[in-house]
């Protein structure tokens, strides 16, 4: 796309030789790919350790203090993140946090769970600093179609958190546990942010700016914020337990080691785009409360006893694509109460709410600790609680004009 011409100015002689013209910008669907890729590449390596900890037979309880150790750290540290690329530094906190997430792939070679700890802290911090400030530039890159855009952007990410088990499990089969082969993932995927994604996709906002902002906002994030808690609850404990809950069920391998991850999460990337979608023409309120519906009857079907494998991977997959509905909705209708501040919301209902609930996989691993009669199933069940929640959160919100206008 060619750089604008530059407006003549009355300090600018008629006579005067015209200026160079500015380097033309990257095309906005360049951009987009781009990061989308860097998305996948990071979340390649974001799921990794719920596997891992299965294949290698950790301790449950300890496995899940570290994910939420790390977890907590990387997911507080996003509203600094997201504040840093409002004003002017996403170029770096991108192409330093698809690099970084891969730290988590060299977890074969730890020999501690100190050191287990600091690679998934690495990796929490990497993908703590790419993830508000890649939802903040893709949604910059199109006024009118925010939630679309959002929703594009985290169709890569979804795609690498999908694969990203049944990668991970293939190369450590593979080459015996040599898994750094995986890193040049995301230096790749960092050549292509630094060539395609411009400088800046908005012009910075000052810090006093955002915080009027949020607190001109504050009823209505402060609603979106609590939905995105409870929802990731429930969404973080299922993947944590979810190869346990399958091995529990005498799944395949194949699905153990990836596959019904995968499931869930393939049923979370196709329904973003229809979600987002829907979320720019009927109301965050009444896509919210549908989504969350079908998210609790697919989570009790899915916890029910005695269901099959076979039955499992669907249930996980619809259960995927309801649940998956709630951060794009969330986002898109963040970034529309605070226009051109993205970043910000996004660090607002994606960080802080996975802060709280990276909370979940201590609680949950505690709850499922055979050592104390727990089972994956009986500490899911409990976490389901925060569905019915959800779905109080969800009535609180606006109803949308046209909503309004039919009743």
């Amino acid at each position: 796309m060619p750089a604008p011409a530059l407006p003549a100015t009355a300090l600018t002689p008629a006579a005067a030789a015209p200026p160079a013209a500015a380097p033309a910008a990257p095309p906005v669907l360049a951009g987009l790919a781009a990061l989308a890729v860097g998305h996948l590449a990071v979340d390649c390596f974001t799921a990794i350790w719920p596997v891992y900890k299965t294949i290698a037979g950790l301790d449950l309880a300890r496995a899940g203090l570290i994910a939420t150790a790390a977890g907590v750290l990387g997911s507080s540290l996003q509203v600094v993140f997201g504040l840093l690329a409002d004003r002017g530094w996403a170029k770096p906190l991108l192409l330093g946090g698809v690099v970084l997430a891969g730290a988590v792939a060299l977890v074969p070679y730890a020999s501690s769970y100190g050191v287990l700890f600091a690679l998934a802290a690495a990796t929490s911090i990497g993908s703590a600093a790419f993830h508000p400030t890649g939802t903040g530039a893709a949604g910059a890159l199109s006024r009118r179609s925010t939630g679309v855009f959002v929703a594009l952007f985290l169709v890569g990410g979804y795609a690498g958190y999908g694969l990203s088990q049944l990668l991970f499990t293939a190369v450590y089969r593979a080459t015996g546990g040599a898994t750094a082969v995986l890193l040049p993932i995301g230096v790749i995927a960092a050549l292509a942010i630094a060539r395609f994604v411009p400088a800046r996709t908005a012009r910075p906002i000052p810090l006093a700016a955002w915080a009027q902002g949020v607190r001109a906002a504050a009823g209505r994030l402060s609603v979106l914020f609590a939905i995105q808690v409870f929802a990731a609850a429930v969404s973080t404990s299922l993947i944590f337990l979810l190869p346990d809950l399958l091995q529990a069920h005498a799944a395949p391998r194949w699905m153990v080691e990836g596959g019904g991850h995968l499931a869930l999460v393939c049923g979370a990337c196709l329904a973003l785009v229809p979600a987002g979608h829907a979320s720019d023409r009927l109301g965050a309120r009444r896509v919210l409360l549908f989504a969350n519906v079908g998210a609790g009857v697919a989570l009790l079907l899915v916890l029910r006893p005695g269901t099959s494998p076979a039955l499992l991977l669907p249930l996980v997959w619809v259960f995927g694509a309801f649940n998956g509905c709630n951060s794009v909705v969330a986002i898109a209708e963040g970034s529309r109460i605070m226009p051109g501040q993205t970043s910000g919301v996004s660090a607002l209902l994606m960080g802080l709410p996975w802060c709280f609930s990276a909370a979940t996989p201590v609680i949950a691993g505690s709850l499922a600790d055979p050592a104390h009669g727990g089972t994956p199933a009986g500490a899911l069940r409990w976490l389901a609680l925060c569905v019915p929640v959800t779905l109080t959160l969800c009535l609180r919100l606006p109803r949308a004009a046209r909503e309004r206008a039919a009743h």
